[in-house]
């Protein structure tokens, strides 16, 4: 069974796409650090499909996979690192907006010498590869990964299908967020046709919560502010260390917080050891916060985006607090808070 989705981008970039990997026999696909259903689920699938042309796909990804899509066929073929010397003659960017989203393994000898072609969804992208198979009206990357799948005239299996279901359900929150779309539900129901485990990845991705990140959650809610439609949760190392936390594990905190009722607009600020803290940013539709994370060198979608800030949690809130209110202004009469609205009345130019 193929799948008959519609794209934004043009039909010569899905072309182009589809030749490079009828051309190239050894790919590279890399998935983003810290890394969530949709670059995962979209590696996997065109792992499968590739391997139904007689290619011969590696996989990497800086951290490991977690646990909530590590039972996703093919999984287990993942590395962390790759040497400058492999061989290989395409590498593929799969859900990453910009280059350094490849956390490391992309090398710069590889510039020139091996074509790269992106795969995305967000709306920050910039267009970083040699083809560009963008759609940042597309809920997931796994749309556009369909349809170049489709291009290439192979029919979906049940693993297949069952990979893009982990993609598009995890980014679309189980097909709760703005964007999913009719266009989105037939894709679904496409997938289930196809041999898709749609129960299955519902049971395991979204509904099975390891017993660290639920003890992360506690520490997050326990540290929840609310200044008016503001809301937003730190996290310090310390505790992540006081619980086992990785700076790779994804606690998911984002979306927790997107919960909070009377927001509309919430930011999660988790402490690294790095010297850094990493930020995500979540609204409700019509509020955009894409913006915000591109101004602090991020990216992602106008209701989910994120950012890494150099310093402690008091210098991140520091900086990303006035912009996020900055976007609450933008809304008068809908409520700042306590907070002094005339300060944040001004958009930022670079928006």
């Amino acid at each position: 069974m193929t799948t008959t989705m519609t794209s934004s981008f043009p039909a010569e970039i899905l072309h182009r796409a589809a030749a490079l990997l009828e051309q190239r026999r050894r790919p590279l696909l890399i998935s983003h650090p810290r890394p969530d259903g949709d670059t995962i689920g979209c590696a996997l699938a065109l792992r499968l499909a590739l391997l139904q042309i007689g290619s011969q796909p590696l996989l990497a990804c800086v951290h490991p996979i977690p646990e909530n899509v590590a039972y996703l066929p093919g999984a287990e073929t993942y590395v962390s690192d790759v040497p400058e010397d492999v061989d290989i003659d395409l590498v593929i960017a799969v859900d990453m907006s910009d280059l350094s989203r490849t956390g490391g393994i992309y090398k710069d000898a590889w510039c020139g010498k091996f074509p790269l072609l992106v795969i995305d969804h967000h709306a920050t992208n910039d267009a970083f590869g040699d083809v560009n198979l963008v759609d940042p009206d597309a809920a997931a990357t796994a749309l556009p990964l369909a349809a170049l799948i489709d291009a290439l005239g192979i029919p979906l299996t049940g693993d297949m299908a069952t990979c893009l279901l982990a993609a598009v359900l995890t980014d679309t929150r189980g097909l709760r967020t703005s964007n999913t779309s009719p266009e989105v539900l037939r894709f679904v129901g496409q997938l289930i046709e196809a041999g898709g485990d749609y129960a299955g990845v519902m049971e395991k991705t979204l509904d099975s919560i390891p017993y660290r990140q639920m003890r992360g959650w506690a520490v997050a809610l326990d540290r929840l502010q609310l200044d008016g439609q503001l809301a937003w949760a730190t996290f310090p190392l310390a505790e992540k260390i006081a619980l086992g936390i990785e700076d790779h594990d994804d606690l998911d905190l984002g979306n927790l917080l997107s919960r909070v009722a009377e927001a509309k607009v919430m930011v999660t600020f988790l402490e690294m050891r790095d010297g850094t803290v990493k930020v995500s940013l979540r609204s409700r539709p019509g509020y955009n916060v894409a913006w915000i994370a591109k101004v602090l060198e991020g990216g992602g979608h106008h209701q989910a985006a994120g950012c890494s800030v150099t310093g402690d949690l008091d210098a991140a809130q520091a900086r990303v607090l006035p912009l996020a209110r900055q976007e609450l202004a933008q809304h008068p009469g809908e409520g700042l808070g306590a907070a002094d609205s005339a300060t944040f009345a001004r958009v930022s130019a670079r928006r």
